[in-house]
C-alpha cells in the first residue's frame, strides 16, 4: 500500500483492503488467490516508560504472498505493572511504505496517537522508530524478530450476524431471516440470557414480533445466539450498505460509515465528512467478547474519534436497543465537543473468536 497519495485515495485503498478480508476469508476461489498469509509472528520485549517492558507479538497478513497489507494483529503484555502483568490484543489496519529500497511497516497508520512504525531489517526483523519515523538512539534492543518455530495465529472469519424479524410460539422464539429461507428456532446463549433480557426490556413480551441483529451460530438446526447488535420495532431488513452507524439524542446526532465516507451530522445542520477508514479492535488478552471498536479520522476541516465499546445500549426514544455504546469527540472545527449515544455494526466485521 503506497502512502504517498491523498489522504482520500488512502481510505479508498484501505476500504478495498477491507472487502478483500472478507473475500480471503469466505472460503471462494478469489478469496483463497488472496489469501490471506501471515507474515511473523515477529517477537520481542520493547521498551516501557512505566512498566518493565512490552513483551510483543506482531503477524502481519497480506492477500496472498507479499500482497496488499489486509491487518495486523498485536499481542502486548506491559510487565511488572502495579496490578502485575497486563495484556492487551489488537487488530486493525496496517500499511507497507517503500522508499527505494527501504520498506518500512506502518501498525495503525491514519491514528497518530496509537501508530507505531518499523523499519524491516531484512527478512527476519523490524526495528522500531520514533514518531517521526527516524532511529531511536537507545540501549534497549528495540528488535522483533520473526520466531520460525511459532505457529502464527490464524485471522479468523469475522462473526456471523443473523437479521430478520424474531416471533414468539408458546416458549419458543423464531427469527425469519432477511432475504427468505427457513424459519430459524432460536436459543439465547448469552451472558445471563442479557439477549432477551434487552429486547423484553423494549416490549417484545408484549409484541407480536420486532426485528433482531444478532451474533451466533447455528447448531443441530437451530440458531444459538450470544452477542446483540440491534433489536427494535420499527427496525426492518437494511437496504443500504453501511459499515456501522451510531446515533444519540439531545441533542440529536449520528455517525455513519458506508463506502463513500464517515459522515457525522447533528440536528442544527452540522456536517463532517472523511474518508472511509475501517475500524479497530482491542480487547484485554483472551477476551475478544470484551472487544472495542476505534475510528480516528482528520481532514483539513473537520477531526473526530469514535469509540464503540460492548455494551447494551437502549434508545428510550425509539424503543430500540443496541449492542454498543458509542462516543464520539469532535475536536475540529472547535470548541471540542462530546457526543453519547448507541452504536451497532453493518459490513463492518466484530472480530472473530480467538
Amino acid at each position: 500500500m503506497d502512502l504517498r497519495g491523498s489522504r482520500s485515495r488512502r481510505g479508498l485503498t484501505l476500504t478495498a483492503a477491507a472487502a478483500a478480508i472478507g473475500m480471503a476469508l469466505s472460503g471462494g476461489a478469489q478469496g483463497a488467490s488472496l489469501g490471506p498469509v501471515a507474515d511473523g509472528p515477529y517477537v520481542g520485549t520493547q521498551p516501557c516508560a512505566d512498566c518493565a517492558g512490552i513483551r510483543t507479538t506482531l503477524t502481519l497478513y497480506t492477500a496472498g504472498e507479499g500482497g496488499e497489507p489486509l491487518a495486523y494483529r498485536m499481542t502486548a503484555t506491559y510487565l511488572g505493572t502495579p496490578e502485575g502483568d497486563r495484556t492487551e490484543e489488537r487488530l486493525g489496519p496496517w500499511a507497507r511504505v517503500r522508499d527505494g529500497a527501504s520498506e518500512r511497516v506502518r501498525i495503525e497508520p491514519y491514528d497518530d496517537a496509537t501508530r507505531q512504525s518499523f523499519r524491516r531489517t531484512g527478512p527476519d526483523s523490524l526495528v522500531l522508530l520514533d514518531r517521526e519515523e527516524r532511529p531511536i538512539a537507545t540501549t534497549p534492543d528495540l528488535s522483533l524478530r520473526r520466531a520460525p518455530e511459532a505457529i502464527p495465529p490464524r485471522l479468523q472469519a469475522p462473526r456471523t450476524l443473523f437479521r430478520g424479524t424474531l416471533t414468539r410460539e408458546a416458549d419458543r422464539l423464531l427469527l425469519a431471516p432477511c432475504g427468505g429461507g427457513r424459519t430459524l428456532r432460536v436459543q439465547d446463549v448469552s451472558p445471563e440470557v442479557i439477549i432477551t433480557a434487552a429486547i423484553t426490556g423494549i416490549g417484545f413480551d408484549e409484541r407480536d414480533s420486532l426485528y433482531l441483529e444478532a451474533y451466533g451460530s447455528l447448531r443441530d438446526g437451530e440458531l444459538w445466539i450470544d452477542r446483540l447488535n440491534r433489536a427494535g420495532v420499527e427496525m426492518g431488513c437494511p437496504q443500504d450498505v453501511i459499515g456501522f452507524r451510531a446515533q444519540g439524542n439531545e441533542p440529536g446526532w449520528s455517525l455513519a460509515s458506508d463506502r463513500t465516507a464517515v459522515r457525522f451530522t447533528t440536528q442544527d445542520g452540522v456536517i463532517l465528512n472523511a474518508p472511509p477508514l475501517p475500524l479497530s479492535w482491542r480487547w484485554p488478552g483472551g477476551r475478544p467478547d470484551r472487544a472495542e471498536a476505534v475510528l480516528v479520522t482528520a481532514t483539513e476541516s473537520s477531526a473526530f474519534e469514535a469509540l464503540l465499546a460492548p455494551r447494551i445500549c437502549r434508545d428510550t426514544m425509539a424503543d430500540a436497543v443496541f449492542g454498543f455504546t458509542a462516543t464520539v469527540r469532535v475536536s475540529r472545527p472547535e470548541p471540542s465537543t462530546e457526543f453519547e449515544g448507541c452504536a451497532f455494526l453493518g459490513s463492518e466485521s466484530l472480530p472473530g473468536d480467538r
